[in-house]
């Protein structure tokens, strides 16, 4: 039977976005695979000095193996070099202590007949492991590695650049991100749509287990519930969210139900600008995964009003719990929410997002996610591309 060994970079204790799609790909990918699939996860975590000088947390416990969802998943640590941070900060070079361990875990994949990575850094095994064993590779680039890393680092844009071009093939989670990477990086590298889905546990309950869960909720006297679900940090736009909660309330006409899930560096700032606008709302902080669709199917709105996004899960989980959705029009979200949900940043976005929020709580629109925003349905386009590259090396040979 042939092998194929998927690697990612992961936080045991995130399992959050990217994580989250993998594991869900993975998944689904087993359910029709006809070869043996391999997951490898590596976390990088500081030691002593650089925990000083980052102010991060220890890392007490650090498993070989953990399992997510019903995968297994390979467990390798990586532990950040303050002198990767120093010559990358200073004289921006790539971090070659961990690019040696990288490789190091690249050579690791003999005996797999292909491998696919997720984003920058597992994309560096990728390819040394393609180059070396002469295996296929792939990497599936997410977003913020195309919107957000390379514009602000230059090397990191160059290392951008040749993974692109070294890549068998490279995957992007939407084609606003495909079209962003050759606008803004480079072009003529082989590229292919893979879109994001929602896990099985994001579905529409039936109405009388949704109505105990507002009540444990306390979702009280029929309100409608508006929220954010996400990080807080600057490229989420978070700052805007008290003045768009506080115009939807306005033009809707009635008392609404307000929640800001999620934790992040903008965190209590928002939580203040709630206050000094007098918004009533809901911050339970970092929820457990496992909590979030019961939470999705209380709400009738969510609002993302990102500066960027590649396909953000957050979007087709809430649709697929049937709340509607109202977020920016920035790279890959139209293609979930519908165009005429996805509001262009500008001149009086607040008031344009707003108009429309308000026209989705007043109900009478139906909103639904493209058949092929679904995992299922990437599954088998992954499994077709891949079979096609293991068949014609068996043919080769």
């Amino acid at each position: 039977m042939k092998q194929i060994a998927v690697l990612f970079e992961g936080d045991i204790n995130r399992r959050l976005g990217v994580f989250n799609a993998v594991i869900s790909r993975v998944k689904h990918l087993q359910q029709i695979a006809d070869y043996k699939i391999d997951v490898y996860m590596f976390q990088v975590y500081d030691g002593w000095l650089m925990r000083r000088l980052r102010h991060s947390k220890p890392v007490d416990h650090r498993p070989d193996e953990i399992t997510a969802d019903g995968v297994r998943v390979h467990v390798t640590w990586f532990r950040r070099r303050w002198s990767d941070a120093i010559m990358h900060r200073l004289f921006h070079t790539p971090p070659r202590a961990i690019l040696r361990r990288l490789h190091r875990l690249g050579w690791e994949m003999r005996g797999h007949d292909l491998v696919s990575a997720h984003d920058r850094i597992a994309g560096h095994a990728a390819v040394f492991a393609g180059k070396h064993l002469h295996i296929p590779c792939f990497i599936t680039w997410h977003g913020a590695s195309i919107y957000t890393d390379p514009p602000r680092d230059p090397m990191i844009k160059e290392q951008t650049i040749k993974l692109l071009h070294s890549a068998t093939c490279n995957f992007f989670v939407s084609q606003g991100l495909l079209d962003k990477a050759h606008a803004d990086l480079t072009d003529n590298f082989p590229a292919e749509v893979l879109l994001n889905g929602a896990s099985a546990q994001f579905k529409c309950y039936k109405e009388p287990l949704r109505e105990r869960l507002r009540e444990l909720y306390k979702v009280n006297d029929g309100k409608k519930v508006v929220a954010f679900v996400g990080r807080f940090e600057p490229v989420k736009n978070v700052t805007l969210l008290p003045e768009i909660y506080k115009e939807i309330e306005r033009k809707f006409g009635q008392e609404l139900t307000f929640w800001a899930i999620g934790d992040g560096i903008q965190l209590e700032e928002t939580r203040r600008l709630m206050s000094q606008q007098g918004v009533n709302c809901w911050f339970p902080g970092k929820v457990p995964p496992e909590e979030i669709p019961d939470l999705l199917n209380c709400v009738d709105l969510l609002v993302l009003p990102s500066s960027l996004e590649g396909l953000p899960l957050v979007v087709i989980e809430a649709l697929s719990c049937g709340a509607h959705v109202v977020a920016t029009n920035v790279i890959g979200t139209a293609e979930a929410v519908g165009r005429e949900n996805a509001i262009d940043l500008g001149e009086n976005f607040v008031d344009r997002f707003t108009d429309r929020a308000v026209r989705l709580l007043q109900g009478g629109v139906e909103q639904r996610l493209p058949a092929e925003v679904s995992w299922t349905a990437t599954a088998r386009k992954e499994s077709r591309i891949y079979k096609s590259y293991m068949d014609s090396i068996h043919i080769d040979s």
